[in-house]
């Protein structure tokens, strides 16, 4: 383990708690208006968008997990559930015996039309309306840059090593 934390300051950590407090504003304002207008969660709409967007609205199995970034125990049981609600049916690949093909229903796309409408007008009321469209570069920006850190446990391309804010410099995770 790092015994040499790079605390946070004062600004930081007041932008840090902030971050945290408007993460879990959309979180719970994108699940409630999806659980009100359709009986989605938003596990489950996220699955019928990736569908629906695929062409003949089906994926494979590892490219549903991939799309979404999530393991494939996660996903799988996510689609386990979806198909006895009747939203996705899943096959095995008629190319790969082992694969799994994931095809929204007619219920899925019944459900995902029945959402959208409001999920998007509940995405313009907590993001965009408030959001002055000059600040939208620089936090396209620093989402990106979240986006793309992969030296975190859970990514693919952690390596246990501390990067130094010092050029150069790296220790070694213990």
């Amino acid at each position: 383990m790092n015994t040499d934390a790079r605390w946070l300051n004062e600004d930081e950590q007041a932008l840090w708690r902030l971050m945290l407090a408007a993460s879990r504003k959309i979180t719970r304002a994108m699940d409630e208006t999806l659980q009100a207008g359709s009986e989605l969660s938003s596990s489950e709409y996220s699955v019928l968008v990736s569908l629906s967007e695929a062409e003949g609205n089906s994926l494979r199995l590892r490219d549903l997990c991939t799309g979404l970034d999530w393991d494939r125990s996660r996903t799988s049981h996510q689609i386990t559930r979806m198909e006895r609600r009747g939203l996705v049916t899943k096959c095995k690949s008629e190319s790969d015996a082992r694969g799994v093909v994931v095809t929204i229903t007619d219920e899925g796309k019944r459900r995902l039309d029945l959402a959208a409408p409001e999920h998007v007008e509940s995405i313009r009321r907590v993001i965009f309306d408030h959001m002055d469209p000059a600040d939208r570069p620089a936090l396209t920006r620093f989402l990106e840059g979240v986006v793309a850190v992969d030296n975190v446990p859970g990514a693919p391309g952690f390596t246990g090593m501390i990067v130094d804010p010092a050029p150069g410099s790296v220790r070694v995770r213990r």
